[in-house]
């Protein structure tokens, strides 16, 4: 069993990094949405994990421990989706070769 053709080597290193700027760019794009409440409380985040929007319905204002409630539930909703869909974007542009989860991890996205 020889040694590995260092060459070789480098090219998947090369073609690692350009998959892993593919996925960053993949990630600025995504949106995933979260809702609790039947829609009371609705909420957007990006693929890299940033709240982007919460819409509270004012009728429900008047329970601030349920808007509480109801808003950790949208935004984790919509967290739990975005890690969801990243990961998906990853698996895409990596073609496996890569786990979506441990990228997720070193991006410090997701769990």
């Amino acid at each position: 069993m020889g040694m590995p053709n260092l060459n070789d080597l480098m090219k998947q290193v090369q073609q690692a990094s350009s998959k892993m700027q593919d996925v960053q760019k993949q990630l600025e794009r995504i949106v995933a949405y979260g809702e609790s409440g039947g829609g009371m409380v609705k909420a957007s985040v990006s693929g890299k994990q940033k709240l982007l929007s919460l819409t509270i319905d004012p009728d429900i204002m008047d329970d601030l421990e349920m808007v509480q409630d109801l808003v950790l539930a949208a935004v984790n909703n919509a967290l739990d989706e975005s890690a969801r869909i990243a990961q998906d974007e990853i698996g895409k542009v990596t073609g496996g070769m890569i786990n979506p989860a441990e990228m997720l991890k070193n991006l410090n996205l997701g769990q």
